[in-house]
C-alpha cells in the first residue's frame, strides 16, 4: 500500500499543529504557510457546517457560533473568518486532516459522511486522521490509497491502537506524547506502523523522541524543533544516522 509522502524521510517528519499557532491564529491560511516552511507539513482540523462546507476549526464554536448548526455565509461574515479546507488543499505540502467528529459535540456523524468528504480531498502525500476510529473505517473501506491515523488521547493505550491500525491498514498511530516511550517506538516498528507524538514543544524530548526513531513530531512551534534537531535528523533505522 502506498502511503505517498507525508512520512517520507528524513524521519522524524515536523508537523506544525494546526499550522503555525506561535504565529498566526490556529487554523488559518497564514498559519499552514507558515507552518509549512518549516519542514513542509502541518496538521489540521475539518469540520462540517450545517450547508455541507469543510471549514477548519479545532472547536466547534468559533466566533460565538456553533459550526455543524451554522451555514457557511454566516461563517464567512464574521470578522475572523474561517479557512475552507478546499483553500488548504490548495496549497503545495503535506497536510495531516484531522476529522473533527466527536458524540460528545454538536453535528456528530456516525454514518461516514464528514469522513468520506474529508477523504475525497486528501492528496497523494496527505494523511487523514481521527480520534473516532469508525471515520478511519470508513475511509478504508472506500478510499483505500488514502492513508489513515489513529489519534490516541492522553490516557489512552497507544500499544492497543498500534495492534489495531497494524490490523486494519492504518498507517500510522498518533499518540499524546505522554504515551511514547523507547520500547513503544521499538514495538511499532517490528508491526510495521509509524508512530507520531503530539503535541511536543520541549526541545530535549524532542530529541529523545528522535533518537527513538519517531516518524513524526507535531509541535507548535515547528520551525524551533527543525532547527534543534537539524536537517538530517535521526530516520529510526537501525545503524542509519544523517550526518
Amino acid at each position: 500500500m502506498d502511503y505517498s509522502s507525508f512520512l517520507a524521510p528524513p524521519h522524524p517528519v515536523i508537523v506544525g499543529h494546526r499550522g503555525d499557532p506561535a504565529r498566526h491564529r490556529e487554523n488559518s491560511l497564514a498559519g499552514i504557510i507558515a507552518g509549512l516552511g518549516a519542514d513542509g507539513a502541518v496538521e489540521i482540523d475539518a469540520r462540517l457546517t450545517a450547508d455541507g462546507h469543510l471549514v477548519l476549526s479545532h472547536d466547534p464554536d468559533f466566533g460565538g457560533l456553533t459550526v455543524a448548526q451554522t451555514s457557511w455565509s454566516e461563517l464567512a461574515g464574521l470578522d475572523e473568518r474561517l479557512s475552507l479546507l478546499d483553500e488548504a488543499v490548495s496549497i503545495p505540502g503535506r497536510l495531516d486532516i484531522e476529522i473533527k467528529n466527536s458524540p460528545l459535540e454538536p453535528g456528530f456523524d456516525d454514518r461516514g459522511v464528514l469522513a468520506r468528504m474529508v477523504a475525497s480531498r486528501a492528496r497523494p502525500g496527505d494523511i487523514v486522521t481521527s480520534f473516532y476510529w469508525p471515520d478511519l473505517t470508513h475511509i478504508r473501506q472506500s478510499r483505500a490509497s488514502v492513508a489513515t491515523g489513529l489519534l490516541v488521547a492522553e490516557g489512552g493505550s497507544a500499544p492497543d491502537a498500534l495492534l489495531f491500525a497494524a490490523g486494519a491498514g492504518h498507517a500510522l498511530v498518533a499518540a499524546h506524547d505522554s504515551l511514547i516511550d523507547e520500547a513503544l517506538v521499538g514495538k511499532a516498528s517490528r508491526i510495521g506502523v509509524s508512530i507520531a507524538a503530539w503535541t511536543v514543544n520541549d526541545l530535549a524530548r524532542a530529541r529523545d523522541l528522535s533518537r527513538w526513531g519517531v516518524a513524526a513530531i507535531i509541535s507548535d512551534h515547528p520551525h524551533a524543533i527543525v532547527a534543534a534537531l537539524g536537517p538530517g535528523r535521526v530516520d529510526g533505522r537501525p545503524g542509519t544516522e544523517a550526518p
